[in-house]
């Protein structure tokens, strides 16, 4: 298997938190809208797909949805409405993560990581050029799917990226930086001269980002580039690109589809 530079560049987005079924969720399209849009006219052959886990996700979370509704019935007889809506929204991002992080070691993560390992090795076998675009919390499946294939020897040799079943990877939106996710290292690629791309966005108002849910704009933080090493067979250029979305709290976090700095800079990865 190897992937063939002359064939359609694939793109593969990877969703955060959603509500709905997988059915619903097509924010693969936003992606390619953005980047037609960018394009203007000029021809690069590529095309999106989508990797989509809120059913996983819904079918995990019954037993606690079940617990929340019948805690939640009972706290509101104690506090009001509104002052339950405020407890109940500061603690989302932590709540979020605790999830993520029980279901870890368990049977959830595993299996949404490994339905992704599986969905890029299908594209690899085609022999597509793959670059994988995630946002919030699908970040962290991606990342950790992209270290884990380069665990495996089958891959991933740093002077071919013909061995390379991901080209690079975009994040958006990540709380990747937060303590609670507990990532602070990559799975170094050897020696060799080429240098795998992981590009990194956020918005200083995104509360995603920086775990404070009154979207405090973050000043002097970089995310990804706590993971950048001065060893040479690290193998990884890691760049943070801080973007002004004009907007603030959630608004900020769902600003990164149609940003036009993020689609120029697709362009180019997909492109060089």
């Amino acid at each position: 298997m190897s992937v063939d530079p002359s064939k359609s560049r694939k793109i593969l987005v990877v969703h955060g938190v959603q509500t709905g079924r997988d059915k619903d969720i097509n924010a693969q399209e936003l992606i390619k809208k953005l980047i037609i849009n960018r394009l203007n006219g000029i021809p690069v052959d590529f095309d999106t797909e989508m990797y989509r886990y809120e059913n996983i996700n819904d079918k995990a979370q019954e037993k606690l949805r079940k617990t929340f509704d019948l805690f939640l019935s009972n706290l509101t007889k104690e506090i009001s409405f509104a002052k339950l809506l405020g407890i109940a929204v500061d603690k989302g991002i932590d709540l979020v993560g605790d999830v993520v992080i029980k279901c870890r070691d368990g049977s959830t993560a595993k299996v949404i990581c490994d339905g992704l390992i599986k969905k890029i090795e299908d594209i690899y076998e085609e022999g597509n050029p793959l670059y994988i675009v995630s946002h919030s919390l699908g970040s962290i499946y991606a990342f950790d799917a992209v270290n884990q294939l380069i665990k495996d020897e089958r891959y991933f040799n740093r002077d071919s990226r013909r061995t390379w079943p991901v080209q690079a990877l975009v994040t958006m939106g990540s709380p990747i930086g937060l303590s609670m996710f507990d990532r602070n290292v990559v799975e170094e690629l050897g020696a060799g001269r080429k240098y795998f791309r992981w590009m990194n966005y956020w918005a200083r108002t995104d509360p995603v980002v920086s775990g404070n849910f009154y979207g405090k704009p973050i000043e002097k933080y970089q995310i990804a580039e706590k993971f950048t090493t001065n060893s040479e067979t690290s193998g990884w250029l890691i760049q943070d690109r801080v973007i002004d979305t004009g907007e603030a709290w959630l608004m900020a976090h769902i600003a990164y589809w149609n940003n036009a700095d993020i689609g120029d800079d697709l362009i180019t990865l997909i492109t060089s």
